[in-house]
């Protein structure tokens, strides 16, 4: 008998629906990986080991939509493997968007400011495969914000020893 937790066929994954209050992202999503439970049951001594060492999601992104806002991660790695469907995944400012279609597989790096279109009359699908490192931040350029921890803000300048002394 397999132990429970290393195993999930994504047809018993739900989707979720992540969408922008004006509709302009939306995302569909089954998180695969929050099904994978394995890493949960190690052994106390092994902590470290007990986070998933990485994320899969299958995505879904409808025509004319984009999956998230523009924005970069501090430190994650991720990968793409595209499934169905035409797209564009639209990188910093003036530089050329990088053509989605099935078949492709594209590595974005940690640095690197994107955010993904349906370019296409079809849905967009796709697997992204994230290293999820610990204390991860994201910037996102257009806003100018900051997001970690579940939490989004905006920073503001400061003297060096404001509030110190």
């Amino acid at each position: 008998m397999e132990p429970a937790g290393v195993r999930v066929n994504e047809a018993a994954v739900p989707w979720s629906e992540w969408r922008s209050p004006k509709g302009v992202f939306l995302e569909l999503g089954r998180e695969v990986s929050l099904h994978l439970t394995a890493a949960a049951r190690v052994p106390d001594e092994h902590a470290p080991v007990r986070r998933r060492p990485f994320d899969i999601e299958l995505v879904r992104v409808q025509p004319g939509k984009r999956s998230f806002p523009r924005h970069s991660h501090s430190m994650q790695w991720e990968y793409y493997i595209v499934l169905s469907g035409k797209g564009l995944m639209v990188q910093e400012d003036g530089a050329d968007p990088i053509p989605m279609e099935p078949g492709d597989h594209i590595m974005q790096p940690p640095g690197w400011v994107h955010t993904i279109e349906n370019a296409g009359s079809e849905d967009l699908t796709y697997y992204v495969i994230a290293d999820n490192p610990v204390d991860e931040t994201c910037w996102y350029p257009d806003s100018q914000k900051w997001a970690t921890a579940g939490h989004v803000f905006r920073m503001a300048e400061a003297d060096y020893f404001d509030g110190e002394e």
